[in-house]
């Protein structure tokens, strides 16, 4: 999936090619984040779901007036009025205009003056946002988009309410899903959970522990495989999910950010990770250079860049450490 920045946010111009893990680097303020507001709108915008009319004005580039996403053969444009009093907002399939309309204040909502619904089109129709110690959820069936704590996502009863299963199977797909999360919580950290009397509990091997007394970093990298492993769910439910992690080596050593990146490419959940950690750059890009559908972008004074050799990319960071 191709996704093309223009005008949004500090990202004047980019083209991002989603991989199976695309790895975004950079300073802080220069877009990172800035590529998950874009498909998190995306998916609103497509799929009839309201949208704040000032964060639409806020995310075109204060230095122009229109803004544009397209993602595969979608395009939304957001032009902002001279008095920076509402913003246009045109939906597209190639040429074909889908739908237009004005956004002042309050909330726009597309679907009631077309009925567009067409997010599964797109490529992608939900958006799996991993913060530092919770998710949210983006067009999740029978989910809002509070965030969930990593306790909310261990509870059965997240699983019978996105499972299509009758509540016969709720059971077995809850231990199913937990037995995914284990498989890989066991690689990453040598633990797993274990639920007892509905309490959910995390085991090193010698001891039990309660959610609330477990290392920071175990609790994050234990955070980011469950999401995973909910999203992958997900994709098997016949959803398109996405996944993005913020400020992904929070908490985490440098052993864990590389087992934690594997865990990530494995199933058929696209995943964006937004880091500062230098390694991770060059785990990425060694993982790129054998074709195995990862993708690595440093994301510096309003664009989008490949090319790992140019030196100057790294320029901060070269003054910094010598």
């Amino acid at each position: 999936m191709k996704l093309i920045l223009e005008g949004i946010g500090p990202i004047r111009a980019a083209e991002i090619e989603l991989g199976k893990v695309t790895i975004l680097y950079g300073p802080n303020s220069a877009g990172k984040t800035t590529v998950a507001r874009s498909i998190e709108y995306l998916i609103k915008l497509m799929n009839n779901i309201s949208v704040d009319c000032g964060k639409l004005m806020e995310l075109i580039n204060y230095s122009t007036k229109v803004g544009r996403i397209v993602l595969n053969d979608y395009e939304v444009s957001l032009e902002r009025s001279e008095g920076f009093e509402k913003v246009n907002v045109v939906i597209k399939r190639g040429t074909e205009n889908l739908q237009s309309g004005g956004c002042g204040v309050g909330t726009y909502l597309t679907g009631y003056l077309t009925g567009l619904h067409i997010a599964s089109y797109l490529g992608v129709d939900s958006l799996a946002w991993v913060g530092y110690d919770d998710v949210r959820l983006i067009n999740v069936e029978s989910e809002s988009e509070n965030p969930l704590t990593l306790t909310d996502l261990l509870k059965p009863s997240l699983i019978k309410g996105i499972s299509r299963s009758a509540s016969t199977k709720i059971a077995s797909d809850y231990s199913r899903y937990l037995m995914d999360i284990n498989d890989a919580l066991e690689l990453v950290v040598n633990g797993r959970f274990e639920l007892q009397e509905n309490e959910v509990f995390f085991y090193d091997g010698d001891y039990y522990y309660e959610l609330d007394h477990v290392a920071e970093g175990i609790k994050r990298a234990a955070l980011i495989i469950t999401v995973k492993a909910l999203a992958e769910r997900l994709k098997g439910l016949g959803r398109s999910p996405i996944m993005f992690v913020e400020n992904f080596e929070s908490a985490s050593h440098v052993d864990y950010v590389k087992s934690l990146l594997d865990e990530l490419s494995k199933g058929n959940v696209p995943v964006v990770v937004e880091t500062h950690s230098g390694f991770a750059v060059k785990y990425g890009a060694r993982k790129m250079e054998e074709g195995e559908g990862w993708r690595v972008y440093i994301i510096e004074d309003g664009n989008a860049f490949t090319d790992l050799a140019r030196s100057e990319l790294f320029k901060r960071e070269r003054e910094l450490i010598g």
